[in-house]
């Protein structure tokens, strides 16, 4: 994964003298010759990365946004907060608290809602871009470096952006920072031309560009880049596509609350399920392959909201659009890719009164893992699985999924069945 991503946020390109190796702290999975290892060493000598428990650092992990807090804040110096903050997910007692409330209180942070500030969610690189730049704006209005503006003038964004063949998928909101963050070397032109600036941040891009915009001369740049193509959509995936647009599709995808297994970057079943799931929802083509118009949704798409409203854990199960809803406290947390009855799954409230195990035989064929929830109507695991509905009556998953609904159902679980 590192090799692809370098293509983006390479170190090599800087001149650097490399430090005492003796002198800087090691991590177990940071061998020194990785395309981060510099920056990473760096970082770590400043005291603004640490190691885990283990030993490890977790350059592949990606960076949540309480995590990038804490980095910035070590970073920048900057320490405490207020006694109080607006963000009501963020506990004085946690241990990303002081960082959020120092970078709040500098202006440099704000939350995902007037009341939220989301710490758990992964940061995605134009956000990165958006918060590492807004961190050195700050920071050079205080220690201006010769020869560095960091202004730039709003008709130089689109010159800036023009060597990213997918910057239409830029949200407007961070296109001047990832103009930005190019033009002062902190990011660089993929050799393919792609930023995937949705794609999760990984520990090791943090350092990259943490490294090169506070620990580096800047590097400013005055060519502006070849220009590009510009694509409204990444290229169509589908079953057997490999690579970093498999995984933006699967990160995005896990976001949305679609579950398609390891995010690994390898499009099998798992994945074009997920991508089924999202199609039904959306009301798309129901094929499973992540063509331009299943990219251009997952832009704009959110989380639906369930139909109906109950304490604690449930099933909605949506007949129209041939989905399951998995609803906990009134929010969707999955959402899963089902085939329901052929000639009608009958509408109604439900409750799971019977859970089994394995496969098991009825009388209209074999099962996997079946939980009842009407008298003789199960939600269960199947190996034929089409986007319409096709059993005699259950509500088949794909096998994959299967056991894990087991897990998260129990007797008396209420399941809504409508349309």
């Amino acid at each position: 994964m590192g090799a692809v991503i370098a293509g983006c946020l390479s170190a090599a390109a800087i001149p650097v003298e490399r430090a005492d190796a003796a002198a800087l702290p090691t991590f177990t999975d940071v061998g020194g010759d990785e395309w981060f290892a510099e920056a990473v060493g760096a970082l770590a000598v400043e005291g603004i990365v640490r190691g885990r428990d283990d030993g490890s650092f977790g350059p592949n992990d990606p960076i949540t946004r309480a995590q990038m807090a804490a980095f910035l804040a070590r970073t920048l110096g900057l320490q405490g907060g207020p006694a109080s903050i607006p963000f009501e997910d963020v506990a004085p007692e946690s241990w990303y608290y002081e960082p959020v409330a120092a970078l709040y209180v500098a202006g440099l942070v704000s939350g995902t809602t007037p009341a939220e500030f989301s710490p758990e969610v992964p940061v995605s690189r134009q956000q990165a871009a958006s918060l590492i730049v807004r961190a050195l704006e700050s920071q050079l209005s205080a220690e201006p470096q010769p020869g560095v503006d960091v202004e730039l003038p709003a008709d130089q964004v689109s010159v800036w952006l023009a060597g990213f063949r997918d910057r239409l998928l830029i949200a407007p909101t961070h296109a001047a920072s990832v103009a930005n963050a190019y033009r002062l070397g902190i990011i660089e032109g993929a050799q393919d031309g792609w930023l995937y600036p949705g794609l999760n941040l990984t520990r090791a891009q943090m350092a990259v560009m943490l490294y090169r915009a506070f620990l580096q001369p800047i590097a400013l740049d005055h060519v502006y880049p070849a220009a590009l193509p510009a694509e409204s959509a990444y290229p169509t995936q589908s079953k057997g596509s490999q690579g970093m647009l498999v995984t933006f599709l699967e990160s995005r995808l896990t976001a949305l609350r679609y579950p398609c297994g390891d995010v690994d970057g390898v499009y099998d079943e798992r994945t074009r399920d997920a991508v089924m799931a999202f199609e039904k929802v959306e009301r798309l083509p129901r094929d499973g392959v992540a063509d331009a118009e299943v990219w251009q949704h997952l832009f704009a798409a959110q989380t639906p909201t369930p139909r109906l409203s109950a304490a604690g854990t449930r099933l909605e199960v949506d007949l129209t659009r041939q989905v399951v809803f998995v609803v906990r406290e009134n929010v969707v947390t999955e959402i899963i890719h089902v085939s329901t009855g052929k000639a009608g799954t009958p509408p109604g409230h439900g409750k799971m009164w019977l859970m089994q195990t394995g496969w098991q035989e009825c009388s209209v064929g074999w099962m996997f893992y079946p939980c009842y929830f009407y008298p003789h109507i199960a939600i269960h695991g199947s190996s034929s699985v089409p986007p319409w509905p096709a059993s005699h009556g259950c509500v088949r998953t794909p096998n994959w999924i299967a056991p894990w609904v087991y897990s998260q159902a129990f007797i008396g679980m209420s399941v809504d069945v409508y349309y």
